[in-house]
């Protein structure tokens, strides 16, 4: 907060720009879902809180614009201007605009509510009765699935994420052969969210028989296919898990 110029020295009113632009930053990724889709930087108008006779708006707004180069390379290099003005919401030092280019979204296609709610009910159901044929049919050819678990199950893995439905396969068919996966109950109140593209439901830690491992699976979603599966486990799972990484797989 503060006039440049008066309050603020240059570098201190450069560090207020550097800081909205940081926060720019995460609004973006909020909003767009990853800094990867900003093709580039189209326009930037850098309104700097100064004094009367301050003349170093250019100076000042290049802590917004030297962040944008540090992150996008050229492609933050944008028409820009800076001016001074005479006051500023909340006596804030600078006050930026930017108008940004996206690239077009590698969205997934959408999915009908009826092809998300096949995928929620028999996934369950598949692997419930270990059925490895119907479970595996739910998954892209090249589907991604992340869980720590495969540590825990596929001992010569070294990472929690797996390519492709082959290799997926042999990830489940390893645990149905594990008696003690320490995977519980499979209870779950019969709630899920769902937008077209994503799929998202929980295996709760309270259930009516007792504590069971808590997970949180989410799907995305791709020609009623998983694209891509993540398991988030919970400190019940959290501590089942801890307790089977150094057993080996029967």
């Amino acid at each position: 907060m503060g006039k440049a110029g008066a309050d603020l020295s240059v570098e201190q009113a450069y560090a207020a720009a550097r800081l909205a632009g940081l926060a720019m930053l995460a609004r973006i990724r909020l909003v767009a879902g990853s800094l990867d889709r900003v093709a580039r930087v189209v326009k930037v108008l850098g309104m700097v809180n100064a004094a009367p006779d301050f003349r170093e708006q250019p100076k000042v707004i290049n802590g917004f614009s030297d962040l944008m180069v540090e992150v996008f390379g050229d492609a933050g290099r944008g028409a820009r201007a800076a001016v001074g003005m005479a006051a500023l919401t909340g006596q804030m030092a600078v006050e930026i605009e930017m108008v940004i280019e996206l690239k077009e979204e590698p969205m997934m296609t959408g999915n009908t509510d009826a092809q998300i709610r096949h995928v929620y009910e028999q996934w369950h159901e598949t692997i419930k009765v270990r059925d490895i044929d119907g479970l595996m049919a739910l998954y892209a050819e090249d589907a991604v699935f992340e869980t720590p678990f495969i540590l825990a199950i596929l001992k010569d893995k070294t990472e929690g994420i797996l390519k492709g439905r082959g290799a997926i396969r042999a990830f489940f068919e390893a645990g149905f052969r594990n008696p003690e996966s320490g995977l519980g109950r499979w209870y779950r109140t019969g709630t899920f969210f769902a937008n077209g593209r994503q799929l998202v439901w929980e295996y709760p830690r309270e259930t009516p028989q007792g504590d069971q491992v808590d997970l949180v699976e989410v799907m995305d979603m791709a020609d009623g296919l998983i694209a891509h599966h993540r398991v988030y486990w919970g400190w019940v799972g959290f501590k089942a898990l801890a307790g089977v990484m150094n057993k080996p797989v029967p």
